[in-house]
């Protein structure tokens, strides 16, 4: 891997550095290696459905269809860390899909023992800026309302946020054309 693909480097609160680069058109292995690295709770917070044993084919393709969308009107950050006997390991993704012109749906996902390490907060607040220079004005997405890492997140950015209840599940739209107050 090429140094200067690297936007930006940081470190977890487990004292991880890691490292972040856009999600390449070839990074369907990253993902693939991410969704292994899910468990079944994490996998239901980010698909909003139970993934326990999809198909392998499955899984390839979702991932290439993500890691192939166009760009700039798709975009996504990876971030990487050399774990104990995992060297280079994938370990969070957070990447925007244009639904229409200035809206996008977000979504991220960070494997299991790097939840709670600041990972996601710092990959989504990179997210919503680079989208919000590619022109994207709203951010919207479908959250779990007892997922409550990414209710951490949604408060971390400098973006205000409106929720409309749905049940379990909580529509979000996040205004990128105006910072909180």
């Amino acid at each position: 891997m090429v140094q200067d693909r690297w936007l930006t480097t940081f470190q977890a609160r487990n004292g991880a550095p890691l490292r972040v680069r856009h999600l390449a058109y070839d990074d369907a292995p990253y993902l693939v290696d991410l969704f292994e690295h899910m468990g079944p709770d994490s996998r239901y917070q980010r698909f909003l459905q139970s993934l326990d044993n999809p198909s392998p084919a499955r899984v390839w393709q979702e991932a290439e269809r993500i890691a192939q969308a166009a760009r700039p009107y798709n975009a996504g950050l990876i971030a990487f860390a050399d774990l104990p006997g995992e060297p280079n390991a994938p370990v969070a993704v957070a990447r925007y899909m244009q639904v229409e012109p200035g809206v996008a749906e977000v979504a991220m996902s960070v494997r299991d023992d790097m939840q709670g390490q600041g990972v996601g907060s710092y990959l989504f607040r990179l997210l919503v800026e680079e989208a919000r220079e590619n022109g994207m004005r709203k951010l919207v997405g479908t959250v779990q309302n007892n997922n409550k890492a990414m209710w951490i997140v949604f408060d971390r950015i400098p973006y205000p946020l409106t929720r409309h209840l749905t049940g379990t599940e909580s529509e979000v739209a996040i205004d990128l054309t105006t910072r909180k107050r």
